[in-house]
């Protein structure tokens, strides 16, 4: 006997919340790494005898390739100056030949159906908890959970993590849609893409400076860090 269209749908729903949240802790730890990877890099060049602005303008031309000709390198994509207050962590570096850049994403009828689908359940939810539809009969207390979880079914949808959706539904016993199928294909296609970005932002030079044990891990990372930006081999 197979596995039931449902089971399959609800074990794709569990993945793609695990991913989403994997997703969400990386950019974390990518945001919070940001200024002690800064801090090393500064206390390494200190170290090394490394004047940083000199080295900025001499290089200006391959910092500007490496930073400007595909922001998609960069986390986040607004890198300016590596003399600033903030280092972001560019991620490593490959020739555009060796890594051609990804073609963009195409809308397939799956995520047309899937999010009209999803937004339909998001007005159901809304019927319930959007401020001018909250019944004057309810605590404060409750109103002000309602308007909590419409911004939360908001920002879901905005952003694709239905799941959080479908909870809201659950626990409000409100009717779901039951294409199973179309659901399930679309999860799979889209867990796929969220695992892509998770390996992005993982080889950033924040997050593996996140994953260093001890200062000779750190300080091999900023010599790996030095070549790419200025060519400068330190042994």
């Amino acid at each position: 006997m197979g596995i039931s269209d449902k089971i399959r749908w609800r074990r794709h729903v569990n993945e793609m919340r695990f991913i989403h949240n994997e997703k969400d802790l990386i950019e974390e730890i990518n945001v919070e790494a940001a200024t002690a990877f800064h801090e090393h890099f500064l206390n390494f060049a200190g170290r090394h005898n490394l004047n940083i602005k000199e080295l900025n303008k001499k290089n200006r031309d391959h910092l500007d390739n490496l930073y400007n000709a595909d922001p998609s390198k960069i986390l986040p994509p607004n890198f300016s100056d590596l003399s600033g207050s903030q280092c972001e962590a560019l991620i490593p570096y490959q020739p555009p030949s060796e890594n051609p850049p990804p073609s963009e994403y195409e809308m397939t009828q799956d995520d047309i159906e899937v999010h009209e689908s999803f937004r339909k359940l998001f007005k159901k939810l809304a019927m319930r908890l959007h401020p001018d539809k909250i019944n004057h009969a309810v605590t404060i207390e409750q109103g002000m959970e309602n308007i909590k979880l419409f911004k939360e079914a908001s920002e879901a949808l905005d952003n694709k993590k239905y799941f959080i959706l479908l909870d809201l539904a659950e626990k409000l016993k409100i009717t779901q849609s039951r294409n199973y199928k179309q659901q399930t294909r679309w999860m799979k296609k889209e867990v796929k893409r969220l695992e892509g970005d998770v390996r992005q932002h993982k080889s950033s030079y924040n997050y593996i400076f996140s994953e260093c044990d001890n200062d000779q891990q750190k300080d091999n990372l900023m010599k790996s860090f030095i070549l790419q930006l200025f060519k400068i081999q330190i042994p």
